[in-house]
């Protein structure tokens, strides 16, 4: 099939509403940071990661290839974190850049090769033993199989958006270059009685 641009899939989502997710803005998650570190929030979004981060203290900087989502969120937070529209696989900083990244529900909408490339541009910007924290949809999701099938994990939903499904093995196999802190699945139960399924997890940096 041929699969719809994702960016200009994710400017029309957000052109349509732009806070997507429901319930509060904020969301907590369990952060490895620290008051004062310079963490990136990879595809952003609305900022309810980001709104977490900056709670805690941290400095944080924005980064999503939507316009209209990097648009929200300069409306929301003004100056109290930098917003740059930019691509999980070529990111605007340098070298060791980062005490810290999030990359929350990111992972899903990338190609394996992209999987591949924004891994490596983690690894770049982040400094020796900084932190990365990762949360992804599980392969027992409830919506694993909606949309669209382009291979045994991945779906294209009706939106144009790509979703794949992970398992622990596969998630921290693509991050086998840094160390593993934490890998947990996560499982909640829905008021229709499906359920949701993710993977948090926890990477260091090592030399």
């Amino acid at each position: 099939m041929a699969v719809p641009d994702q960016k200009d899939a994710w400017n029309k989502l957000y052109r349509s509403q732009t806070r997507q997710w429901k319930g509060a803005v904020k969301t907590k998650i369990p952060l490895p940071f620290k008051k004062g570190d310079r963490v990136i929030d990879i595809g952003c979004g609305n900022g309810k990661t980001s709104a977490a981060l900056i709670e805690e203290g941290c400095d944080v900087i924005g980064i999503d290839i939507s316009e209209e989502a990097a648009e929200a969120c300069r409306t929301i937070f003004g100056s109290k974190m930098r917003i740059e529209c930019a691509s999980a696989v070529s990111l605007p900083f340098d070298d060791g850049y980062a005490d810290g990244v999030v990359m929350v529900h990111v992972l899903e909408h990338l190609t394996a090769d992209e999987m591949e490339a924004a891994v490596k541009e983690v690894r770049r910007v982040l400094r020796l033993n900084g932190k990365l924290f990762v949360r992804v949809f599980h392969t027992d999701d409830m919506r694993s199989d909606k949309g669209e099938r382009t291979d045994d994990r991945t779906v294209i939903r009706g939106n144009g958006i790509r979703y794949h499904y992970f398992d622990e093995t596969e998630l921290n196999d693509l991050f086998g270059g840094f160390r593993r802190i934490s890998t947990e699945r996560i499982d909640e139960a829905t008021k229709f009685r499906e359920r949701r399924s993710r993977i948090e997890a926890v990477y260091e940096k090592m030399g």
